[in-house]
């Protein structure tokens, strides 16, 4: 096969699979508000659109994600088009191809001792952060029984009580930006325990040690590149779009985004694994797969 022709055949199979993902994104996704705006999508069509990227490689995993982006808005548009926001769904979809073939020829046990160090780096953060904030005696702040000086504060609890005492209800505000950031640490924590018990469940199925990785390529590279994405739109939206959403510490905005993303992006990476096998089980596509 020469190589034009691979790349017509690769061509035709990401516009196949990109035309799915508009037609789920269209009729099947649900937008959730989130501080007064449309700050949370969840539904599949993701699963369509991400497909190319791990078959083909970073080129054409930027280059279907930036177009889905573009025709997703003109077929149905939600408000003002952001540019940035479709540059961000590009760089997503080329760091995603990225990162899953670099994951694939990585040694399993340097990935798995990799997502260790960072569970243990973000449940030792947690932990931080619950000492802080009942050293600093939080939980009193705003509800007329203080004992702690503000200015005395561990650095995370004084951001926190800072950015509460201007908003109307601050006593009730401090006390979800500390759920949300010690609830979001072990949630982070917990669920790189999770892929490593999925991937030990996986490992013993799979035949080869390259095999072994490809379920936790494939949901890493989901996660991580989902993960920067989410982070980038939410500074862009933050900055320019949604004015409402400044009042708010970043990391008020930013944790349910990135909650919703690894919850729903661990659930794409399972639904993926699937449509891959099937893929490779079709002689005639295999052949073209990178």
């Amino acid at each position: 096969m020469t190589q034009s022709s691979l790349s017509i055949r690769r061509i035709a199979v990401s516009a196949l699979l990109m035309s799915v993902a508009l037609v789920l994104n269209t009729f099947f996704t649900i937008y959730l508000p989130l501080f007064g705006e449309n700050g949370v999508s969840v539904g599949i069509s993701g699963i369509f659109s991400m497909l190319p990227s791990v078959l083909f490689g970073p080129g054409y995993g930027a280059a279907v994600s930036g177009l889905n982006d573009l025709l997703g808005y003109l077929i149905k548009p939600m408000g003002a088009f952001m540019p940035l926001i479709t540059l961000t769904a590009a760089l997503g979809g080329a760091l995603r191809g990225w990162l899953y073939f670099a994951f694939r020829k990585a040694r399993p046990a340097r990935v798995r001792a990799a997502i260790i160090a960072l569970s243990a780096l973000l449940l030792l953060a947690g932990l931080y952060a619950l000492y802080c904030f009942r050293a600093d005696g939080l939980a009193n702040l705003f509800t007329g029984e203080e004992t702690a000086d503000p200015a005395q504060m561990h650095a995370l609890s004084r951001v926190l009580a800072e950015r509460a005492a201007g908003t109307k209800d601050p006593a009730g505000n401090l006390a979800t930006y500390r759920t949300l950031i010690t609830g979001g640490l072990f949630l982070c924590a917990a669920l790189g325990l999770c892929l490593l018990m999925a991937d030990a469940i996986a490992s013993k199925r799979a035949a080869d040690a390259q095999a072994q990785t490809g379920t936790l390529a494939l949901t890493l590279a989901v996660l991580l590149s989902g993960v920067i994405v989410t982070t980038l739109n939410t500074v862009i939206l933050r900055e320019t779009v949604y004015a409402s959403w400044k009042v708010f510490p970043f990391i008020a905005i930013w944790l349910p985004r990135l909650l919703e993303e690894i919850l729903v992006g661990t659930v794409k990476a399972c639904l993926m694994l699937p449509l891959l096998a099937t893929f490779h089980r079709q002689s005639a596509l295999r052949r073209i797969a990178r």
